[in-house]
């Protein structure tokens, strides 16, 4: 697991000295899919993370102790105001982890933007976007595909075919992807990606569904979605958003599922608000 931390800059203005940025990315991504941030930043990704635990025993908790143990022996966790950025499994993870840690009276963050995800059930929520037709989104669900898709051994064939060459895990500049369209990212993800790591990911999703337990969430957020995003309509931001006390339901119609490093700028502006909203 790498944590890409960028160093406090002596130059910005005191307030922002004062904030800090964790940044959580999709399941194949890295800390290269968000936008240069003005504050101090780090990110945590799973993408070589790789449980040694039987099937049966992988599920979000696993992520959220280790996000929890890395947290906690990190600095820049430990300042006044912690807004969290995250995106698709990202905020799958950070809705899970917030949601614990309020259940026991802890408010691990101060904020909180979430992109491209959901509250769960993630199998359910995904709709493979195939394009329009007449102006109406023609969808096909994933979950069908589960049971075969997430078999080790196709895992591991489809890493085959889409690794192209030996050195790239954990290490893919997703800037270089061009064009960044949800479905090259996707491939470039498989290439930064351990396969073991991947199916993990699809492991702890099994079943996972947070809905019940976002009213627990007392703190400013923002919803942000892509009008095109190719994993999930928009009907599950605006589900996401209904039921945080305190979400507003941003849509971009040009983005997709990869908005954080296409449309940067309004990620950037959603951390802008809800440090406005703190200091109201």
């Amino acid at each position: 697991m790498k944590l890409p931390v960028s160093q406090p800059d002596p130059r910005r203005p005191t307030g922002r000295r004062h904030t800090s940025l964790l940044a959580l990315p999709g399941m194949t991504l890295n800390s290269t899919i968000m936008p240069p941030f003005p504050w101090d930043w780090l990110s945590v990704d799973f993408t070589q993370f790789q449980p040694r635990l039987p099937d049966a025993a992988i599920d979000m908790s696993v992520y959220r102790q280790a996000l929890t143990e890395r947290l906690a022996s990190e600095p820049l966790w430990q300042r006044q105001r912690r807004i969290v950025v995250a995106h698709s499994f990202g905020g799958m993870l950070a809705l899970d982890w917030l949601s614990e840690s309020a259940r026991v009276g802890i408010r691990a963050a101060d904020a909180i933007v979430l992109v491209a995800t959901t509250a769960g059930p993630m199998f359910d929520a995904v709709q493979i976007r195939l394009g329009t037709i007449a102006g109406r989104e023609i969808r096909v669900p994933f979950k069908p595909l589960m049971p075969v898709w997430n078999r080790s051994s196709v895992t591991r064939i489809v890493k085959r075919l889409v690794a192209r060459s030996a050195g790239t895990e954990g290490s893919v500049d997703f800037t270089q992807v061009n064009p960044p369209s949800d479905v090259a990212v996707d491939i470039a993800g498989w290439r930064n990606t351990h396969w073991r790591s991947m199916r993990a990911y699809r492991l702890a999703m099994r079943g996972w569904d947070r809905r019940a337990d976002l009213d627990r969430l007392e703190l400013p957020a923002v919803v942000l979605h892509g009008g095109e995003d190719a994993l999930f309509p928009v009907a599950v931001a605006e589900d996401l958003a209904r039921r945080l006390p305190h979400a507003e339901l941003r849509i971009v119609e040009s983005a997709g599922h990869v908005l954080p490093l296409t449309h940067g700028d309004h990620v950037i502006a959603a951390v802008e608000d809800v440090l406005h909203r703190l200091d109201r």
